[in-house]
């Protein structure tokens, strides 16, 4: 009998030691920082130059480690500038329009409780860089004049013309960073326990004839 007791504490420790041990390897690692969103989003299909790099984590970065770089497929810079942080959000400005193509962002931070942060996704800019207007410039002689006989028709830029801007670059959602434990899943992992421990208590209880 006394063996059986010790079988059964055996087993309780056991099962509560692996328990301890599985919550404290993962709770701590699902804590750390991670990106929450970006701009471009990750797979974003856009039709003219993003002005701005945006990211989101959900913990506070450390600004004096903060790099973020846009590089084309061959892995060369294409933006100028460095990043910077406010809080949670990394900005990189683009003050460059740049051209037709794929592009990746390559992020790496330092959150606040020193935790390193770091990934890469993919955009794509469809149409070519939005260039300022130039205006025409005057006839040297100045003695042509606007041609009365042209139509209305002539004059109206058509739809086809129009630089598109209803696509916007925002990449909101995107989380590439690890993902925490729901919070149902440990109630589940500690019933299981629970309900382990029990079962063997019980079942060693009627091997004794004490149930």
């Amino acid at each position: 009998m006394d063996g059986m007791r010790k079988t059964t504490r055996g087993l309780i420790v056991l099962l509560l030691t692996a328990f301890v041990a599985m919550v404290g390897g993962v709770v701590p690692a699902s804590a750390h920082s991670r990106l929450i969103s970006i701009s471009p989003k990750d797979g974003a299909a856009l039709p003219s130059s993003p002005t701005e790099v945006v990211l989101t984590f959900n913990e506070t970065v450390k600004p004096q480690f903060v790099t973020v770089r846009v590089t084309d497929s061959e892995g060369g810079e294409v933006v100028d500038g460095e990043a910077t942080a406010e809080g949670a959000t990394v900005t990189l400005p683009v003050a460059q329009p740049i051209a037709a193509g794929t592009y990746n962002i390559v992020y790496r931070v330092v959150s606040a409780d020193s935790h390193p942060i770091s990934g890469k996704t993919t955009f794509t800019v469809e149409g070519n860089p939005q260039a300022p207007a130039t205006s025409t410039s005057p006839s040297a002689s100045g003695s042509v004049a606007p041609t009365p006989s042209a139509t209305a028709g002539d004059a109206t830029p058509s739809a086809d013309s129009s630089p598109t801007t209803a696509t916007t670059a925002a990449g909101e959602g995107t989380d590439t960073g690890g993902e925490s434990t729901p919070t149902w899943v440990w109630f589940i992992v500690f019933a299981a326990v629970v309900g382990a421990i029990a079962a063997t208590f019980y079942a060693v209880r009627r091997d004794n004839g004490e149930g």
